[in-house]
């Protein structure tokens, strides 16, 4: 019995980190891709970034409670059709592997646009944002503890 249970333990313990290594992955294979456009922001530009005391955007939303818990940020756009394509078909596996829920998903004149996450009713541990257009794809994924509530208030703060 104790040994099922610690290979439950070491199983769960080794599937966790696959979250950011997919998006690490994804981030990998099309970073250096002629036409595509990729940034990334490691757990310790966050770390410094968490020490100012308070990041406002527009509408006085402060996002510092926010990134001070990320622990990763991934970037790609592409305007190069075939490979647009491509991310977007690699992006859909990725968000469509059962582990993703869909928070919201908007469409207008051929745009499609849908954030995903991986967390609970608390916490955020996975955030999702894909948005296809013809010709264009880009995907943006965060990585991190970040406290449900924080990312619902700056979301309704934003949108006032």
């Amino acid at each position: 019995m104790k040994k099922t249970i610690l290979a439950a333990l070491l199983l769960i313990g080794a599937l966790l980190p696959m979250k950011a290594q997919k998006a690490l992955s994804l981030y990998n294979k099309y970073s250096d891709e002629k036409g595509m456009s990729a940034v990334y922001i490691s757990p310790a530009m966050f770390r410094l970034i968490g020490k100012v005391p308070s990041i406002h955007m527009d509408n006085d939303v402060d996002i510092s409670p926010i990134i001070k818990n990320l622990s990763g940020m991934y970037v790609l756009n592409c305007e190069d059709p075939e490979l647009a394509q491509r991310l977007k078909d690699d992006v859909d596996r990725y968000t469509n592997s059962g582990k993703y829920e869909l928070l919201m998903e908007a469409k207008e004149d051929g745009e499609v646009t849908r954030m995903y996450t991986i967390g609970n009713d608390k916490i955020i541990k996975s955030f999702v944002l894909l948005s296809v257009e013809p010709g264009e794809t880009s995907f943006i994924s965060f990585e991190g503890e970040i406290p449900r509530e924080k990312l619902e208030d700056a979301i309704a703060k934003a949108a006032r």
